[in-house]
């Protein structure tokens, strides 16, 4: 009986040995072929202890933004730490012009497929006038603009939109954000329009309003969450804000409202939004964001235009407003705005909840000539 047994318990052995050497082979295989990872983002980077007004820096999609302590050099500085996509490696490329330009820093995947070359900015002075002459593309992938007065970029919903359009042929004329010239001057004209829809990450956008601000964007969190990609304000040290002015040209569309659900209401109101918050950070806010930049205690003053006090027509309004410091807890420091603790954030909007993804398409705010008045 153990005889007639044997061939078979063979032949079965034989087969579990020949599946074990082909699961090998397949496993071995599946490694081997993984993908190498094809990002070549900066997540994180650091400077020296103390070199810096701020505890973070500004990464955006290509470039870098840093403000450095007085008289503290940058250009020649050592990079204390950074951290890249997994298994992407990088080079520092010296800028031979002496602009607002550092260095560059060339990043190369774990693929090798993929290089971004960032550039790294530094500011060092806030400009009290803003004239809006000025335009760059802050990404090399898109073709939008934004306006730049000296070092100080202003940041806006192009930057996010971009990304969810994902479409590097669209000209700047179509962003929500564009410059436009009027008596032989460039301005802002804002917009609001239609958003995309769902995006990639999940997330639904309706509608997009034109915003520009003071700030910085984080694109690696725009798709998952854009509320947090948005951080408002820079670090101000340049004294005590009493006064915003400016001028603007509103005028509110007849198209339909547009909620955060994507529904559509013929009767809801909007308005733009224009004003300037003062705020103190600490270990635990570094910046605020979309999400809370209404809420924050860390408010010390605000400056804006009502929007009950919002005129419209096809005339520039101008307008004043004080820094309210009276209705905020926190009060102003003069040590501790000397201390770098304070960020200031200007924010135009062409519909006041427009960070919320809601407004009515068509909707168009022009600003201009905005100037900053402080205490010395």
């Amino acid at each position: 009986m153990e005889y007639l047994c044997y061939p078979l318990k063979y032949k079965i052995m034989k087969f579990q040995l020949l599946f074990i050497t082909l699961f090998t082979l397949l496993l071995t295989s599946c490694i081997k072929d993984e993908a190498l990872n094809p990002e070549a983002d900066i997540l994180a980077l650091a400077f020296p202890e103390n070199s810096l007004r701020t505890q973070e820096v500004e990464i955006n999609n290509d470039y870098i933004v840093v403000y450095p302590r007085q008289n503290v050099n940058l250009r020649d500085s050592l990079i204390t730490s950074i951290e890249l996509s997994e298994g992407a490696t990088y080079s520092r490329i010296s800028n031979s012009l002496h602009n607002d330009t550092l260095f560059y820093i060339d990043v190369v995947s774990q693929s090798k497929a993929y290089t971004k070359r960032y550039s790294v900015i530094q500011v060092e002075d806030f400009p009290s006038v803003f004239e809006f002459e000025t335009w760059v593309k802050p990404s090399m992938n898109f073709q939008y603009e934004n306006p730049k007065e000296g070092a100080v970029q202003w940041y806006s919903s192009n930057n996010g939109i971009a990304i969810a359009w994902n479409s590097a042929s669209k000209p700047a004329n179509e962003y929500p954000v564009r410059k436009i010239n009027i008596s032989g001057n460039t301005a802002v004209e804002l917009r609001t329009m239609v958003g995309p829809g769902k995006i990639m990450g999940g997330t639904t956008i309706p509608c997009v309003a034109g915003s520009l601000y003071l700030g910085g964007f984080n694109p690696l969190t725009g798709l998952s969450n854009p509320l947090r990609s948005t951080s408002f304000g820079i670090p101000f040290n340049s004294g005590k804000p009493v006064q915003l002015t400016g001028y603007y040209m509103y005028n509110e569309s007849s198209e339909d409202y547009i909620n955060p659900d994507g529904s559509r209401d013929k009767n809801k109101k909007d308005i733009c939004a224009i004003y300037a918050i003062l705020y103190k950070t600490d270990n635990k806010v570094h910046s605020l964001y979309g999400d809370d930049i209404d809420t924050s205690p860390n408010v010390i003053a605000r400056a804006e235009v009502k929007p009950e006090n919002i005129k419209t027509g096809n005339e520039f309004v101008y307008f004043a407003v004080d820094f309210d410091y009276a209705s905020y807890p926190i009060p102003f420091s003069w040590e501790e705005l000397a201390n770098n603790e304070y960020k200031l954030a200007i924010v135009f909007s062409s519909s006041h909840r427009g960070q919320y993804y809601e407004g009515r398409p068509g909707n168009t705010l022009i600003i201009d000539n905005i100037e900053l008045k402080i205490e010395l």
